[in-house]
């Protein structure tokens, strides 16, 4: 154990000295970002879990391919490794940008995960444990409580919400042994939810801010991922598959569709527009960057690094690529939503 926290904090270093200073942390908007938060402790335990994963089926070498036969990977993995996990899968918690300080949110459901903010950033989309089923929670931010968002039947691990307050959810089943998953949204009107896709590897949405567009990750032909956008207030609307990747979401101003896809140098992050047009690499550093979160200000990208010590670091960068530092430096962070 005292090897891997050696290596730990020597990929720490080595990552720190990818651009430290470059970007004023007094420059970054004071919107706090949610993460799960893992301390040193809880960090290193979950490594050892994390190699409960490694010894199952490695994933192909494409880009974007699909991490086991479904969505296993994406939703935890078998019902034994879901359990270790979630273990050690870290508090939901604020993190002050300008600080890197985290502050532990009381009174959510066990297991409870960040997904997205509302538009105007007064409720956060979570999703947690209730009873024997993953469901999703709407936490205010001005009084701090927590009220469910979905039930069974099925679960409910994912999902976004959308400028008109519209909720788009993944409806998930297991089936012999394997996830399948769906979209299923609210309409304009209000009401239950209703599916909006056919699946059956429908994942990860992102609501746009200001109009009615979702876009999500869905399994292609040879395996793979890729993100589509879907036009959820025009009935006669087909997705849209713009590109190969995954952790898509929008800019706050809904221009841009920020994701993370395999290079030829490891994953890197990418902007592109709902068109699909105008498609950037973000900068990049040495090591691979998922799970991208832009500001509140579009100026920024958090994101996640995998420094080859199944650490997850979290770290900040310009939107135009340029300038990179360390957001938290004590513990781990993942599943960034700011």
């Amino acid at each position: 154990m005292k090897f891997v926290a050696r290596l730990a904090w020597l990929g720490l270093v080595a990552i720190g000295c990818a651009g430290p200073g470059t970007i004023d942390l007094d420059q970054l908007p004071s919107s706090p970002v949610a993460v799960l938060y893992r301390d040193e402790e809880l960090a290193l335990e979950r490594i050892d879990a994390l190699r409960d994963l490694r010894k199952r089926k490695e994933p192909s070498e494409q880009e974007g391919v699909v991490r086991l036969e479904t969505l296993d990977a994406v939703f935890g993995g078998t019902p034994d490794v879901q359990r270790r996990l979630q273990e050690v899968e870290g508090q939901l918690a604020l993190v002050e940008p300008a600080s890197g300080d985290a502050t532990v949110l009381q009174g959510v459901p066990p297991g409870a995960k960040p997904l997205a903010w509302s538009p105007d950033r007064t409720r956060l989309l979570l999703a947690g444990r209730w009873r024997d089923s993953v469901q999703l929670f709407v936490w205010e931010r001005a009084s701090e409580q927590t009220e469910i968002a979905t039930s069974a039947p099925g679960e409910h691990p994912m999902g976004c919400l959308g400028g008109d307050r519209r909720l788009v959810a993944v409806e998930a089943q297991r089936v012999a042994g394997s996830y399948t998953g769906r979209l299923v949204a609210t309409p304009p009107s209000g009401g239950g939810l209703r599916p909006v896709t056919p699946g059956p590897y429908d994942v990860l949405p992102t609501c746009a801010p200001n109009t009615s567009l979702v876009a999500y990750v869905t399994a292609t032909e040879d395996g793979g991922t890729a993100i589509a956008v879907l036009d959820l207030d025009d009935p006669a609307a087909k997705p849209r598959v713009i590109a190969r990747g995954m952790d898509p979401v929008f800019t706050p101003d809904g221009a841009w569709i920020v994701y993370s896809a395999r290079t030829a140098k490891g994953t890197r992050l990418f902007r592109i527009r709902p068109d699909g047009a105008g498609r950037t690499q973000i900068g990049g550093g040495p090591f691979d960057e998922r799970q991208p979160s832009v500001s509140p200000d579009g100026a920024f990208v958090a994101y996640v690094v995998d420094d080859g010590t199944e650490r997850d670091r979290l770290r900040v960068r310009r939107f135009d690529g340029t300038g990179d530092r360390p957001l938290v430096t004590s513990g781990d962070a993942s599943t960034p939503v700011w």
